[in-house]
């Protein structure tokens, strides 16, 4: 074989891509940085997060973000785990590299420790609108942390107010699936916290405590089924329960967390007193006289629905009533009750019309006529309510 001496266009060819490869063998790897945002409260339930916080420092988590803290009251910690497990193992003794939600879990609990520690260390005993900060980052999300995970460890920072009696509680002994923690549920009220716990976050549920008895109100999304409603599920759940019932509803769960935090009960009962009647949110609709309101007999829904019909004749005004084509019903009071009871419908994935509403029948033997949706509803200007 006869070799043949590299033309000029070779050689700059050659050298383009020797240096090519140089360069690249120069460049230093990035390091991984992966953006994860959990919820609290996996942390919070478990065991050992309660005993390696102790019992002598209580953290409020903040139910929604906090733009202006007083930096002289505040208070930061920031902490890491690593992804190697100390207690599994592979077969030739490597220890066992766990998922970054696991990792960025402990991150979450040796944060919070370091958080308690420095409460103890200004002296307090409690840290109040505890929130993700990392990188001095506010986190919108309500009972979730924002957390970094890479190759060799994940971080997590907090942030929290020293003192003060702001925030919401988060229990750490009451995790949010546990109903029978709420106070005063009856068997509706039970419904309606298992329905809470299905969907999915961004979720709100308020309670409105009375004597030894509680409703609940929840809301989910950040897309509302009546557009006049805001999108914040919080904002929602608590618009819904101030309208049903007088007196104040308090923040019971956010996402994954509960956050309660009871009232004062004189400040309840002031509010009470200075509340004059609730007035509807909605235009009635006209009498189509179908029927008497009070004939619970033509109600067209099944014998086991019909006593819930009676339970709506003793339900105070505004009030409305709703039948759904499987012959099962529901019914809600206050301000927005038409409006209430037609989402409650179609959060369970039903097709409801309008039976009665306040003292009179609206039903109309023609389905095309009847009212199953909350956007055939006429909204009234409620200004002068608002002081």
């Amino acid at each position: 074989m006869i070799s043949k001496p590299l033309g000029t266009s070779q050689l700059g060819v050659g050298f383009l891509v020797l240096s090519a490869c140089l360069a690249t063998l120069a460049m230093p790897a990035l390091a991984r940085d992966t953006r994860l945002v959990l919820p609290i409260y996996p942390v919070m339930q478990q065991p050992a997060t309660r005993e390696a916080i102790g019992n002598d420092v209580q953290l409020r988590f903040a139910a929604t973000p906090q733009p202006l803290v007083s930096q002289s009251q505040m208070l930061k910690a920031e902490s890491y785990a690593r992804p190697y497990s100390t207690t599994q193992r592979y077969g030739d003794g490597r220890p066992v590299i766990r998922s970054d939600e696991e990792t960025c879990r402990e991150a979450m609990r040796n944060t919070l420790v370091a958080l308690a520690q420095a409460a103890r260390a200004r002296g307090v005993h409690t840290v109040t609108q505890v929130e993700s900060f990392y990188e001095g980052a506010l986190l919108s999300t309500p009972g979730a942390y924002e957390c970094h995970a890479g190759t060799g460890s994940a971080e997590v920072h907090l942030r929290g107010v020293a003192g003060g009696d702001g925030g919401a509680v988060a229990t750490a002994s009451v995790g949010v699936d546990d109903v029978d923690a709420v106070p005063g549920l009856n068997a509706e009220g039970r419904t309606a916290y298992q329905k809470f716990l299905q969907s999915k976050p961004p979720r709100t549920l308020v309670i409105r405590r009375s004597g030894d008895s509680s409703w609940v109100h929840w809301a989910d999304g950040l897309v509302p089924r009546d557009i006049n409603r805001p999108s914040d599920p919080t904002q929602r759940a608590l618009e819904y329960c101030t309208e049903r019932h007088q007196g104040e509803c308090s923040v019971y769960a956010v996402d994954y967390t509960v956050v309660y935090q009871k009232p004062k009960p004189a400040a309840a009962e002031r509010k009470v007193a200075t509340e004059g009647p609730v007035a509807n949110l909605y235009r009635l609709p006209t009498d189509s006289h179908f029927a008497d309101v009070n004939d619970s007999s033509v109600v067209p829904v099944r014998e086991q629905s019909r006593d819930r019909y009676l339970g709506f004749l003793a339900l105070p005004l505004p009030r409305a009533f709703a039948v759904a084509a499987d012959g099962s019903a529901a019914f809600a009071s206050g301000g927005a009750a038409m409006a209430d009871v037609l989402n409650t419908c179609e959060r369970e994935g039903k097709t409801c019309w309008l039976y009665a509403v306040d003292d009179r029948v609206v039903w109309k033997s023609d389905p095309r006529q009847r009212i199953g949706r909350v956007n055939q509803l006429s909204r009234i200007q409620q200004d002068a309510r608002t002081p």
